[in-house]
């Protein structure tokens, strides 16, 4: 035993001695030397920097209360974006923001892959309609009684669905974007089916103050989402109205064993705090929508022609069928127009690769930053950028634009940062007004105390004079 930790010894002895002569030992060995330098240079400006700071103390009227006021002021951002957030603000100029971040997120850097590219098939209901009595023109007697509406072909539905009854096991899910609001043609042979169904789930809207939900004893999610002036999609919640979820975030529970959860008003999910709204990554566009090619592989079908085909439940085997309107059921986001299923298929791979909890690293890292723009601006207001707005000749707008640009500035990186490492999206615009009128109130402070104070002076001392006795 000794003689073999000898021998292994020895080796190791002429390894190191052999790699201490290559070109990869000395570069090693020079990185290390470089970094240890590196880290000793922090230290000593860190050092340095701590002295400086304590000699402010001296420098500084009231440093400690200001560097107190810099502590709450940073939790108070903190707070403050957490609470933007958590609601679905989102401004037109944002989206912006979001779209380019998008873009280069998924196609310059290809951060995230296209998930499920073999595991989904997309199934279009556009074509395959069927007509209705449409109730809502107006009562039996008026002249438009008898009119029909066209929806969505449940006898096809039926017979699609039957199909994967006769393999419960063999396929993942169904995402139905079709709204079973009312009765109509078809329902006795649709209902047996869709409610059989092992992995389903089906739409809902909240309208007019009211749940619009399948007649169908089969699950749902609410598909409503929050738009810029009614008109482009920003935000998918997870809870609407307090209590109904959404169908990405139903899914994803049904698929998963995380659970959302709503407690004090707020949402959780696993116990943990989470925003309660959801900003879609687009990994589907349009242009992933393939249904005839000889290039690319086929995933979208037309409802009746799948049908058509005697063996179509190969193509649908051990995947995920989304089942919409992939033509004229189209919503404006800040990439493009794109179809609602798709939208929702998004959603729910958002929620699955980038579950939306709230990081404790992500909110030091704001506080971090937020203390250090609150310690300049507190503590430092007489200093400004150089003057780069020249042409501008009322100072008080060229102070308001050299601060805005610079505060914006500031908060682009922290954002760009925290979009791509932490995939949480922050408002930009309340928190760089709030802070740009928050320098300038704070730079004006001591102007403003000294005319309150010289105001005040002259008060009183007109009204001692006022007080003085008359002549006798």
């Amino acid at each position: 035993m000794r003689a073999k930790a000898t021998r292994l010894m020895n080796q190791s002895k002429s390894l190191f001695k052999y790699l201490k002569n290559t070109r990869l030992f000395t570069g090693i060995k020079n990185l290390l030397i470089h970094i240890l330098s590196f880290i000793r240079a922090v230290s000593s400006r860190i050092r340095l920097k701590i002295t400086e700071l304590s000699k402010a103390e001296n420098l500084i009227p009231g440093f400690k209360k200001k560097l107190v006021w810099v502590f709450i002021h940073a939790l108070f951002l903190v707070v403050f974006t957490v609470a933007l957030q958590y609601t679905a603000v989102v401004r037109f100029d944002e989206s912006s923001f979001l779209r380019w971040a998008t873009i280069v997120k998924h196609k310059v850097f290809n951060f995230d892959k296209k998930p499920d590219v073999n595991d989904v098939v997309f199934i279009d209901v556009a074509k395959d309609l069927a007509l209705t009595d449409d109730g809502e023109y107006g009562a039996p007697d008026s002249t438009m009684s008898g009119a029909k509406q066209a929806i969505t072909d449940r006898v096809k539905l039926a017979r699609l669905f039957a199909v994967l009854n006769e393999h419960p096991n063999q396929y993942k899910y169904v995402i139905c974007d079709v709204l079973f609001e009312k009765p109509a043609p078809g329902d006795s042979l649709l209902r047996p089916q869709i409610e059989k169904l092992k992995h389903v789930i089906t739409s809902a809207i909240w309208n007019d103050d009211t749940l619009v939900r399948p007649i169908y004893n089969v699950p749902y999610g609410i598909v409503n989402y929050t738009a810029i002036n009614k008109v482009l999609l920003t935000k998918i919640p997870v809870y609407f109205q307090d209590s109904l979820k959404s169908l990405p975030v139903t899914l994803y529970e049904e698929t998963t064993p995380n659970r959302f959860t709503k407690k004090y008003g707020l949402t959780w999910l696993n116990g943990r705090l989470t925003f309660n709204t959801i900003i879609p990554e687009f990994y589907y566009r349009p242009f992933d929508l393939v249904k005839a090619s000889a290039v690319q592989k086929v995933n979208t079908y037309n409802l009746g022609e799948l049908l058509f085909d005697p063996d179509f439940f190969s193509l649908l085997k051990n995947k995920v069928i989304v089942i919409g309107d992939f033509s004229t059921d189209q919503h404006l986001t800040n990439l493009e127009y794109m179809p609602g299923a798709l939208i929702l298929w998004d959603t729910y791979l958002t929620l699955r690769e980038h579950p939306e909890t709230i990081s404790v690293y992500w909110l030091l890292m704001l506080f971090v930053c937020y203390f250090l723009i609150s310690y300049w601006i507190i503590l430092h207001p007489d200093r400004k950028l150089e003057e780069v707005h020249v042409k501008i000749k009322i100072p008080f707008f060229k102070e308001l634009i050299i601060k805005v640009f610079s505060i914006t500035l500031i908060l682009i990186i922290i954002n760009i940062f925290s979009y791509f490492y932490f995939s949480a999206f922050i408002s930009l615009f309340y928190i760089a007004t709030y802070l740009t009128l928050a320098q300038i109130l704070i730079d004006k402070f001591p102007k403003l105390k000294a005319w309150w104070l010289r105001k005040m002076t002259e008060s009183n001392l007109n009204e001692t004079q006022g007080l003085r006795p008359g002549p006798k």
